[in-house]
């Protein structure tokens, strides 16, 4: 490519950037989530009358439990949902909108924009096949690998701290694990 042919449009920042709306959209969904789940947990604990090998709660009352937590917690489900979609519906418009405009910049080999529907995949593709053409042009790239990475640490610590944080709600309820 001939030097000083821009090696980033608008539309694969966007692309790029929506890796890290997605990361945050899921950080506020398990925040969302986290309460009434813990809540729910606690309820049940309440209720239950007897050892942790002794008399099982009715299923009446584990249904009313449910009834209780469970619009809160289909409430964040859908704020989540209906959030990652938007995510998603942009990264694909965004990747589609950024391969037209390289191709009007004049870059010959191009990244297809089909990729965006696997989320990362298009904005670091887009940088390798920009970078070995103009020489320049990886910052999508890292910041689709900084994303998902952050996404792996956020679920796995999140996951691990509710798995912990049940176990506490159990222990304070019942006293069985010491």
């Amino acid at each position: 490519m001939p030097r000083g042919t821009p090696v980033y449009t608008v539309w694969g920042w966007v692309n790029a950037w929506t890796t890290v709306a997605a990361v945050a959209v899921s950080a506020i969904s398990m925040w969302l989530v986290t309460g009434p789940m813990l809540t729910y947990m606690r309820r049940l604990v309440e209720l239950s009358s007897g050892p942790a090998s002794g008399t099982r709660l009715p299923p009446g009352t584990v249904f009313a439990v449910m009834s209780e937590t469970m619009p809160a917690i289909m409430m964040a489900s859908t704020i989540g949902t209906l959030l990652g979609w938007a995510i998603y519906a942009l990264a694909v418009v965004a990747g589609y909108r950024d391969y037209v405009q390289l191709g009007r910049l004049g870059y010959p080999r191009r990244f297809h924009w089909a990729w965006s529907f696997l989320s990362p995949v298009y904005p670091i593709g887009r940088a390798v096949v920009v970078r070995r053409q103009a020489g320049a042009g990886s910052a999508t790239l890292w910041i689709a690998l900084a994303a998902t990475a952050a996404s792996l640490l956020l679920s796995f610590g999140w996951s691990f701290w509710l798995i912990f944080a049940v176990f506490d709600v159990m222990r304070a309820g019942l006293g069985t694990i010491a």
